[in-house]
């Protein structure tokens, strides 16, 4: 009997030793999905961060054209409000 023990034992050990392995075996398998998982989530935000940049590209103004705009802008400000600077101060208490 106490060879039939010692099988029982034994095949209960190894039970759990297989059992255990399947365990980690399943863990490992779930960790690459996970890997995977996230390299297409940072290829996809590596795609999406470069669509980014180039819309905002597209919608950012030349510096030399913003530039130019506001030269304008305040050319024909200056020509609007010298006339009024320049007038004889006696035409304002008139």
């Amino acid at each position: 009997m106490n060879d039939e023990a010692g099988s029982v034992a034994f095949r209960l050990w190894r039970d759990r030793a297989q059992l255990r392995e399947e365990e980690r075996n399943e863990a490992l398998a779930r960790l690459r999905i996970a890997h995977e998982k996230v390299a297409i989530l940072m290829a996809e935000n590596e795609r999406l961060e470069a669509e980014n940049a180039r819309l905002r590209a597209l919608h950012a103004p030349d510096e030399s054209i913003t530039q130019a705009e506001t030269d304008l802008q305040m050319e024909a400000l200056r020509g609007a409000l010298l006339p009024l600077i320049t007038q004889p101060t006696g035409r304002l208490n008139a």
